[in-house]
């Protein structure tokens, strides 16, 4: 018997400084490869409600076109049926990630005013996409501002995570420490801090996550350097951006950890891949290799 994961990923309400490559967007898809990387299979929900194209920012990093409109919220709220697992997984895309899980995307519209319609549809069948937790782990991409839809599905969530920017402490490596020792004036490398909010779509802001640093979040790494997006969207990686990204997946580990601790006290300790509670071995095993051979199908067209 496994533990329902559905995860919200969004960013601190108030003006704050300039987050360093991380977004909430770029943080989703960094977590949800993290636990495919584990053996998961993770459904990946864009709920921006802002028009960010997340969708064509993955496109960009792998070199690929991802269109919503063709396989994402606009084709399901077009479809007009429930969220239910065969009908999600006929409007995602499957990212082409080499790791023992999978990653399906539901992509947002990119126009503004279609995503903020995207959004708060979505919103009012918040609980039915919790229910398909007891499928797959789900992260929920919230990135800007934060919106009423935001709050409905932070709400249904059973883990939520907000990031915020701060201007950071540790002086700066490499060539900028050198020049440093010549009077050269450089900072230290900006930081984006990870957080657990207080409500359900971020805390009050940078200054609620710097009061709560170090140590926030149960447990989380409290911070994480400059990482270039491309490589948490599935572009190159560079040696610079192996540190942050080996934090992230620490963060992405640590809350399925909590998740599993959710669980009841009998169920046993077991991830985020385990056999739903209330469904037989077998009976989950033909439903996620159906699922497995829709996706791919899909993908083939």
């Amino acid at each position: 018997m496994g533990a329902r994961l559905m995860l919200t990923v969004a960013e601190a309400g108030e003006p704050q400084p300039d987050l360093p490559g991380l977004d909430a967007g770029a943080l989703a898809v960094g977590i949800a490869c993290s636990w495919a990387r584990a053996g998961c299979d993770v459904l990946l929900v864009d709920a921006d409600a802002h028009g960010m194209c997340l969708a064509e920012r993955i496109g960009a990093a792998t070199r690929t076109v991802l269109p919503p409109a063709r396989r994402g919220l606009p084709s399901l709220m077009a479809a007009r049926t429930a969220i239910g697992p065969q009908a999600v997984t006929r409007h995602c895309w499957h990212l082409a990630v080499k790791v023992p899980g999978s990653v399906r995307l539901l992509a947002a519209p990119t126009h503004p005013d279609g995503a903020r319609a995207s959004a708060a549809w979505l919103a009012e069948r918040a609980e039915q996409l919790a229910t398909l937790a007891a499928l797959w782990p789900i992260v929920v991409s919230m990135p800007g501002q934060p919106v009423d839809a935001y709050r409905t599905l932070g709400a249904a969530a059973t883990q939520r995570v907000a990031l915020a920017g701060s201007t950071g402490t540790a002086p700066p490596g490499g060539l900028r420490a050198v020049l440093n020792a010549f009077g050269f004036g450089f900072g230290p490398d900006p930081v984006t801090l990870l957080f657990e909010p207080s409500d359900a779509v971020g805390d009050t802001g940078a200054a609620a996550a710097d009061r709560r640093f170090p140590g926030a979040g149960r447990g989380l790494p409290g911070c994480v350097g400059p990482v270039n997006a491309v490589a948490l969207l599935g572009g190159r990686v560079r040696r610079r951006d192996r540190t942050p990204l080996a934090s992230i997946d620490a963060a992405a580990g640590r809350l399925r950890g909590l998740s599993d601790q959710s669980a009841k006290p009998s169920a046993g300790k077991t991830d985020c891949c385990s056999v739903p509670a209330g469904h037989d071995k077998q009976a989950h095993t033909r439903a996620k290799a159906r699922v497995r051979r829709a996706t791919t199908a899909g993908g083939t067209q």
